[in-house]
């Protein structure tokens, strides 16, 4: 900071951070770490200007163990505005008690009684313009609501026990418009389990059914202006869902009814239709760690080639279209992951403002990067409210974009040049709950200086070019054990569709498998990703397994030429297309492979092998199955075939063995009819 600037600093934050002190009160509550939470509900007007009475309301809830008595809420605001996003910086970043002085006239601030533990009271602060005391100059000024309160035991503070802070921008007419836009993520929350299931397929049917997180969220941006809206799309949750109208992928024990399929259906399906009405980004199933792609070596060709098909699937599967995109985490960004991420150089990358420590709001949100492959966009996050005390909600976020605006074009007043904008990205785990009135969020789209636009839009406009560095990256990547095991799905899986000519659905569902053990996600837990992952690994062998081939155990050949029976079994649910190649044991003879044979699911086939000895009497030999592009497939069967070289010689004595066995027998009749010959010439006895 500059020496000029400080002392106006200075002055400022020591004007906004009075507070009227009543005389004869403690300087310290007893409870001296009060647990309330407070949320701002409504704000109007949502913007000064006029005589307008400020009007807030809220809810404050005892998260404490002791109840608070007599508790007030009190608006707070400062005199005098921010005029810049480094003022609202450097006063957060000098406490959360920056929001201003406490209007305390009568009738401004609300009586709440007594607030028990666990309990949530409303509020309601009125504040008519005159008695804002504030300077009337342009820019932001923070709002916000301060809670007093008595503890158990009888203290009262001046310091309040719990406070939300948003802003209200200043901004008179005839100021240049700036692009302004929400980008809503929408993300799978559930993952799949070591046995294959979901892990919490409730928790995500609650989350798509009315009055869920996902669902309010979708409803929220469906009501939102039509040209302002992004939607930021996971392809792992159109899948999760569309299992659940399906009952795929469920736990033993859990059963939905129709009513719940059909809220799963209706959520699935205005969501597609919001993606395709309002345009979206695309990003990687199930959110991969890109960083871990990117520092794997040699497993990040295959294992990014199965996220892609995973995504590409999931899309055709839904027709939808987008762009893609890659959402590295906050801590996680690299000049070489950006370089990875480059690829065809129309693909954004989302990285929050920490990641570009030279990143400034007059180059605008979207901004040019380059890398040694070319030029690509990048999506800069940066909340403005980041850090102030008090619960995220509609009319913050609202009043987010107002502000942002409102601090952009008065910037480009000053410098012509600057391309800063009020392109707001959504908390992904927000929940902005089902009450909340139609065209609230709308309003900050209907100003003067605000220019609903979309992303899309955005990137067909000159970007400035950002030249500075980038973060080193402090978060801890998916760990190798498991991209190992990852890579062993693709593996074991690559081999296994190459014998199914049909192989399209069993890629896909391996694709999968692959990219749901590479998210984010997995780093809070290493163990049981890995574990998951080698399941997997595991899951797509034993299937390889399935498909056998089995020869004689020995083989005798009448000659040095003949042919034996070899059979191939198919174990699998899928029709497979296999050949057989066989080694010798000795490199002088070669045995032709067999060609390639269709066999049915389930199904046996017999083929026949011939082969040539030549002058070998015997030889090992190693029967191998292949698929068509000559992956080995299963395990090889190996036997041992012999020829009998005296064949013809023992046919030959054979021969001769019955010839003379012919001529014995010859010989003997011969002699026994001249024996009976003479006898039947010799005279007879007397006797006779």
């Amino acid at each position: 900071m500059s020496s000029r600037r400080r002392p106006v600093l200075v002055a400022l934050l020591a004007m906004i951070l009075g507070t009227v002190v009543a005389p004869g009160l403690p300087a310290r509550a007893a409870d001296q770490d009060p647990q309330l939470g407070v949320s701002i509900q409504t704000l109007s007007p949502s913007r000064l200007g006029g005589p307008a009475t400020v009007t807030m309301t809220g809810t404050v809830t005892n998260h404490d163990d002791h109840a608070w008595s007599n508790v007030q809420a009190y608006l707070v605001i400062p005199t005098v505005p921010f005029t810049t996003r480094a003022q609202v910086e450097d006063a957060i970043d000098n406490g959360d008690a920056y929001t201003g002085a406490r209007v305390i006239d009568p009738g401004t601030f609300d009586d709440l009684g007594d607030l028990a533990p666990k309990q949530t009271l409303r509020f309601t602060v009125r504040v008519p313009a005159a008695q804002l005391r504030i300077s009337g100059a342009e820019g932001v000024y923070p709002v916000g609501v301060q809670i007093l309160g008595t503890d158990t035991g009888g203290q009262r503070s001046t310091d309040a026990i719990a406070r939300a802070t948003t802003f209200l921008p200043l901004v008179s007419s005839g100021h240049p418009r700036v692009p302004s836009a929400v980008v809503w993520p929408f993300l799978m929350p559930d993952r799949r389990g070591y046995d294959g299931d979901y892990a919490d397929p409730k928790g995500l049917l609650t989350a798509v059914s009315p009055g869920g997180r996902l669902r309010n969220l979708l409803d929220l941006a469906v009501d939102t202006g039509g040209n302002a809206s992004t939607a930021l799309i996971d392809p792992a949750l159109l899948v999760g869902v569309d299992d659940l109208a399906r009952d795929r992928r469920l736990p033993d024990g859990v059963e939905l009814t129709e009513q719940q399929r059909a809220e799963a259906r209706r959520f699935l399906g205005d969501l597609l239709a919001f993606a395709r009405l309002r345009g979206c980004w695309i990003l990687g199933f199930d959110r991969p760690d890109v960083l871990g792609l990117s520092q794997s070596g040699g497993l990040e060709g295959p294992l990014r080639a199965a996220v892609n098909r995973a995504t590409d699937s999931t899309l055709t599967t839904f027709q939808l279209f987008g762009r893609r995109t890659s959402w590295p985490t906050k801590r996680g960004v690299t000049a070489r992951l950006l370089r990875d991420l480059r690829g065809s150089g129309d693909s954004p990358v989302v990285v929050a403002s920490e990641a570009l420590p030279d990143w400034d709001r007059r180059q605008g949100s979207v901004v040019r990067y380059a890398t040694p492959s070319g030029p690509m966009p990048l999506l800069v996050t940066d909340e403005l409210d980041a850090g102030v005390p008090g619960q995220d909600s509609v009319v913050t976020l609202r009043q987010r974009i107002l502000s942002e605006a409102a601090l952009a074009t008065l910037q480009r007043e000053i410098d012509p040049k600057s391309r800063a904008d009020a392109i707001t990205m959504v908390d992904p785990r927000w929940n902005p709950g089902p009450r909340w009135s139609v065209g609230r969020l709308s309003q900050a789209f209907e100003t003067p200086f605000t220019s609903p636009t979309s992303l899309e839009s955005v990137l067909t406009r000159p970007l400035a070019r950002y030249g500075g560095k980038v973060a080193a990256a402090k978060d801890r990547p998916l760990s190798r054990a498991q991209l190992d095991a990852a890579a062993g799905i693709v593996a074991k899986g690559n081999a296994l569709s190459s014998v199914i000519p049909q192989s399209d659905a069993v890629d896909d569902a391996l694709a999968q498998d692959v990219a749901s053990v590479l998210g984010v996600r997995w780093r809070r837990d290493p163990a049981a990703g890995t574990a998951i992952a080698e399941k997997l690994a595991r899951e797509a062998g034993a299937e390889l397994r399935r498909i056998t081939i089995k020869a004689p155990p020995s083989v005798t050949l009448s000659s040095s030429k003949g042919g034996f029976p070899i059979t191939i079994r198919n174990g699998t649910d899928e029709a497979i297309r296999v050949g057989v190649s066989l080694d010798s044991s000795n490199p002088a003879l070669r045995i032709p492979d067999v060609e390639p044979v269709d066999i049915g699911a389930g199904e046996r086939r017999t083929v026949t092998v011939d082969v040539d000895l030549g002058r070998q009497n015997t030889t090992s030999v190693t029967a191998r199955l292949r698929s068509t592009d000559g992956k080995a497939i299963g395990l090889p069967d190996e036997f041992n075939v012999r020829s009998s070289k005296i064949g013809v010689v023992l046919w030959v004595a054979m021969g001769l063995a019955a010839l003379l066995v012919l001529a014995a027998l010859v010989r003997r009749f011969s002699r026994r009819r001249t024996s009976t010959r003479v006898a039947s010439e010799r005279p007879a006895d007397d006797d006779d």
